[in-house]
């Protein structure tokens, strides 16, 4: 992966420092075996089938489409929509060749699609990056047929806790952690956003991600980073900090760290 980057960084990635760490995060999660189960249930959701049109918003590199592609073939098709120009080149060089693929940039808010023109939309971490959760809700489910699925994964930073030396401590890199994001609560909401939306049918699993290893924890939930943005918050104090993260490579070496988060699938069908 290059660089380490800054996970608020997606909301706008074509303004971000390094746009090729943020790529490379998403290529480290989904090597991740729970992050891959994760994602073959959403999948599974969506009930695909040959013929079928589905969305996935938020396509990012794009390897979700190529997983996608074959279940829907033939005759079928999935559309990739992204904000951001550098994630579609980087889907459409993925992509490329394979049939009934398509990948567009758009804003999840106003999307580019007819209503009515598809037969399900998927996405996974995608509203804890956007403004306006509900608004890009009710966008996907007006592009739905009737009885069209929906399914949203989000995970939901509120839930994440490091078991490690000096719980305080911990709580505060958490909590700066979570201010990354700009709606990084979006999980624990997903039932009321698809009820809200008018689906029906909506049904909610829940799952904890959880890590053992400090090298894994870092790559997934970028824990130094959090601890220098709680020191810049005022929470801790860079001495603090910086026990802090000795007393998490301790606990890691001891066999002992635990770093967990919630993440929250829903899905519905639109009447």
């Amino acid at each position: 992966m290059d660089g380490s980057p800054d996970l608020g960084g997606f909301a706008d990635v074509d303004g971000a420092a390094e746009p090729g760490a943020l790529a490379g995060y998403l290529d480290t999660v989904r090597g991740v075996g729970a992050v891959a189960e994760w994602k073959e249930r959403s999948f599974a959701l969506l009930d695909p089938r040959p013929g079928a049109e589905l969305l996935d918003l938020g396509c990012g590199t794009g390897d979700d489409l190529l997983a996608l592609a074959p279940r829907v073939a033939p005759g079928g098709r999935v559309v990739g929509v992204d904000a951001s120009a550098a994630m579609v080149a980087e889907a459409r060089r993925r992509t490329a060749g394979h049939p009934g693929v398509e990948v567009h940039r758009g804003d999840g808010h106003r999307l580019d699609l007819p209503d009515g023109s598809l037969d399900g939309a998927r996405a996974e971490r995608v509203l804890l990056h956007v403004p306006d959760p509900a608004v890009v809700v009710a966008e996907m489910v007006r592009v739905l047929r009737p009885g069209g699925r929906l399914v949203v994964a989000e995970p939901d930073w509120g839930t994440l806790v490091i078991d490690a030396p000096d719980a305080a401590a911990s709580r505060a890199v958490a909590a700066a952690g979570a201010g990354r994001f700009r709606s990084p609560f979006a999980g624990r909401t997903l039932r009321r956003l698809l009820i809200a939306a008018g689906l029906t049918d909506v049904e909610v699993a829940a799952r904890a991600l959880v890590i053992h290893d400090p090298d894994a924890a870092e790559a997934v939930f970028q824990l130094a980073d959090a601890a220098d943005r709680a020191v810049g918050a005022g929470s801790l104090t860079p001495a603090e900090a910086t026990a802090w993260r000795d007393g998490v490579a301790r606990a890691g070496a001891a066999g002992t760290l635990l770093v967990a988060m919630t993440a929250f699938m829903a899905s519905g069908r639109r009447p």
